[in-house]
């Protein structure tokens, strides 16, 4: 008995869907509310085809509420609705209108000379971002918490392999960066590599799969560009394409073969960051793999882990239009970030490249060379997306999410500190690429080793890669240097062609 009330009160507390069928009510109701000649605004998804019995006065289209997705998956006998739009040459077309397009006609309503459609004489047709489709329905947005329970009940994986999962899909803000960084789009890379032969790869990227295949078409990367659609009532034929212009698409190999290499269609998108790739690489772990080096999350799936495994959750289903709505309002929120609120963000980063150096030694020093899956340049620049993509899934800056990079830093450092001690085993040549370069460059002398890590790991958390001669002596002075030495290693660095001084005051690492 106690168990049916828990699950009574579990629905009770139960979020409504955002289903096609509401949104295709509500939809119908204002268009048969319209009165002839009231002066309307409606947005939907425009259709290519001409309506049944169009005159030829004008150009005729079908606007639908529904996405080409929603459209595609109703069954033959579901209620479907459209609206005509007249266009003249008096139309005033702006943006991005073509099939498929989500759009806002501005116009007069009439009524339609076959059935019971309604008409528009279009003043003005204006294209609208996708994201505006799911922004309309904010009451359905999910918390943060209601989030997190639906992953956890659905998608079973270690605790913060879970919440970076979570994170990636809220996509990364615009960040303003120097010159010397990639411009990449809103696309993250959640990536995990395998330790040996530990299968629990495959069962990783079943769960993903089970997670994208859940996704509307428009939010999925695939090769394909264009939908089919046949309206069995008006016997028309749609051929539209996906109105999503946005980074938020998501990416998980279809076929094993795409786990051991990205197919060279999705390549692009991947590694320029223009779509969110979640990534099981079916390949051993390699401290130097290019695409390790540009993952926010570069995991390695322990032979000791448990291995991943999802369950089919109908609930899970119902409310990917919810989580939708959610992931784009956030991102709304947050579409860049200043480097004023990345501060609390680097003074992190340097604390736990301290920490690395003192527990890891000499692993941590080869692992961040510029070969390296940690190089430390590349490194802030990866952690400040993260904690981009965390800022939108808190809706907000907090300390929780500096305190989230730093736990997912850690867990990344020790898998591959773990696998680099059976790297020497396996693949002593990536060993000795990277103590090569690590020595290439350090100076032999010790305090200038630690002089030189100092003024690196400014530079490689400053934006643009500068550091002020005030900035550097003062950080040497607090790491126990005195001002005298202080100031004779930063002439001995500028002589010596580690550093330059391109204006009076301001230092750059020569790389």
């Amino acid at each position: 008995m106690e168990r049916e009330i828990l699950e009574l009160l579990r629905l009770e507390r139960a979020r409504e869907p955002l289903s096609p069928g509401r949104r295709l009510r509500e939809f119908q109701l204002r268009i048969q509310r319209l009165k002839n000649g009231e002066d309307v605004e409606i947005a939907g998804f425009l259709l290519g085809r001409k309506p049944p019995n169009a005159p030829r006065d004008a150009a005729y289209y079908l606007l639908s509420p529904l996405s080409p997705s929603e459209l595609a998956g109703l069954g033959r006998d579901e209620f479907r609705t459209y609206l005509v739009i007249q266009a003249t040459e008096g139309t005033r077309v702006n943006g991005d209108v073509r099939p498929g397009s989500y759009v806002a006609v501005r116009g007069t309503a009439d009524a339609y000379r076959w059935g019971n459609l309604r008409m528009v004489h279009a003043a003005s047709i204006e294209g609208r971002d996708y994201s505006e489709y799911w922004k309309d329905y904010r009451e359905f947005a999910l918390s943060r918490r209601e989030v997190v329970d639906l992953f956890e009940r659905t998608i079973y994986v270690r605790k913060d392999m879970m919440k970076a999962l979570i994170y990636s899909l809220y996509g990364v803000p615009y960040i303003l960066w120097g010159s010397e960084a990639p411009q990449w789009g809103e696309g993250f890379e959640y990536t995990v590599y395998k330790y040996g032969e530990n299968m629990g790869l495959l069962a990783l990227w079943k769960a993903l799969k089970y997670f994208q295949s859940s996704l509307p078409w428009e939010v999925r990367l695939r090769k394909e560009t264009a939908l089919e659609i046949i309206d069995p009532v008006l016997d028309i034929d749609f051929r539209i394409r996906n109105p999503n212009g946005t980074d938020m698409k998501y990416y998980t190999p279809s076929s094993r073969r795409g786990l051991v290499r990205v197919p060279k269609w999705s390549k692009g998108h991947i590694v320029n960051k223009r779509a969110i790739g979640l990534l099981p690489r079916d390949v051993e772990a390699n401290p130097t793999d290019p695409l390790a080096k540009i993952s926010e999350t570069p995991f390695v799936l322990m032979p000791w882990d448990e291995k991943p495994y999802f369950e089919e959750n109908r609930e899970f289903q119902q409310l990917i239009p919810n989580l939708l709505v959610t992931i784009f309002i956030n991102r709304e929120r947050y579409l860049s970030m200043s480097h004023e609120e990345l501060s609390r963000l680097r003074d992190e980063h340097l604390k736990w490249r301290r920490w690395g150096r003192k527990e890891y030694s000499e692993t941590f020093e080869k692992l961040t060379t510029p070969s390296g899956v940690l190089h430390l340049g590349m490194r802030f620049y990866l952690d400040s997306r993260l904690f981009g993509a965390i800022t939108r899934f808190y809706g907000k800056v907090t300390d929780r999410a500096v305190k989230d990079v730093r736990e997912i830093d850690d867990t990344i450092l020790n898998e591959w500190s773990v696998f680099f001690g059976e790297l020497i085993k396996k693949r002593p040549e990536v060993i000795m690429k990277l103590e090569k370069e690590y020595a290439r460059y350090i100076p032999y002398d010790v305090r200038a080793q630690k002089a030189l890590q100092i003024f690196h790991d400014l530079a490689s958390t400053s934006p643009f890669g500068e550091v002020t001669r005030e900035e550097f002596l003062r950080e040497m002075l607090k790491n126990g240097f005195n001002e005298r030495d202080a100031l004779n290693l930063i002439e001995k660095f500028i002589a010596n062609g580690y550093i330059y001084e391109p204006f009076p005051g301001k230092l750059i690492l020569i790389r």
